[in-house]
């Protein structure tokens, strides 16, 4: 750039400012928009490079190229937008978490809620089965037993018992259902 335009700007031509910010504002907004992921950040950045430019003109060394000047101000302000945004990031990130922590925590309670009522109904409703039809639930579901183990173990068939754990399901679930109703209504 020639020292006149800068002494122009110096004394307040505001045109001459203009026509340089014309002339160099493809340049940085394309240097900018190569290192930042936003193209409204990069925008902000060739916008307070050009006021930061302005402002410290009378620090400008006329011997040296104004494009690599601008570049060199512009860095700055790039450098500052991506800390700030990995800083918003952490943050978003840190937020995310403890709000899912804290869902998770409500969630489980809830969840742990429910699940000692179905518990407790499920116990209350063991003791209602047959001795024997008792003893297949807990062999098949508390101590994973095969039914084939169950059946030879009972001295029974493998279908005795797949019939005998089908039927006790459905005697648990209808107790239980029954046992979680009469609670809800209280």
């Amino acid at each position: 750039m020639q020292r006149t335009t800068i002494d122009q700007i110096r004394n307040g031509d505001l045109d001459a400012y203009e026509a340089v910010v014309r002339q160099y504002q493809g340049m940085l907004l394309g240097y900018a928009a190569h290192r930042l992921p936003d193209i409204n950040a990069a925008q902000e950045v060739v916008q307070l490079t050009f006021i930061r430019a302005f402002d410290q003109l009378d620090e400008f060394e006329v011997e040296r190229e104004f494009g690599v000047w601008l570049c060199v101000i512009c860095k700055h302000f790039i450098l500052t937008e991506l800390e700030r945004q990995r800083r918003e990031s952490r943050n978003l990130e840190k937020y995310t978490h403890s709000l899912r922590f804290r869902i998770g925590e409500a969630m489980a309670d809830v969840q742990d809620s429910g699940r000692s009522d179905n518990l407790s109904a499920l116990r209350q409703c063991m003791q209602n089965l047959q001795t024997q039809a008792a003893s297949v639930v807990r062999l098949r579901y508390e101590e994973r037993q095969s039914c084939q183990s169950i059946a030879e173990s009972l001295g029974r068939t493998v279908t005795w018992v797949t019939s005998t754990l089908s039927r006790s399901r459905k005697v648990l679930r209808l107790c239980i259902e029954s046992r979680l109703g009469e609670e809800a209504a209280l």
